[in-house]
């Protein structure tokens, strides 16, 4: 294999790399609390597209609303980072590129 077929593949991958980026930054995921008090959507690069909280945890105190929000958003974040990984994994056939990413 020469120089030029290696670029080639590199060049290759790292578009197939880039579209699987782009579609699942698009993806809307569903995220909820436990006990369903918060849901919401978000997408494959971390922002929050809708977000709905029921109106008996607004009763509740704010430290408790609080530790209840970021509990839920990051169990999100962490099994959408998951999913984007096995995603990219699929694409790349288990070959670590995070450093041309």
């Amino acid at each position: 294999m020469n120089f030029g077929n290696l670029l080639q593949q590199a060049q290759q991958m790292q578009r197939k790399v880039n579209k699987a980026k782009k579609e699942f930054d698009g993806k809307e995921f569903e995220f909820k609390s436990q006990d369903d008090l918060i849901v919401g959507k978000m997408k494959g690069n971390l922002s929050i597209s809708e977000l709905h909280i029921t109106s008996s945890l607004l009763q509740e105190d704010q430290e408790n609303m609080e530790a209840l929000l970021m509990a839920t958003i990051n169990q999100s974040i962490e099994k959408v980072s998951k999913e984007r990984e096995d995603t990219l994994n699929k694409v790349t056939n288990g070959v670590d590129v995070s450093a041309f990413l």
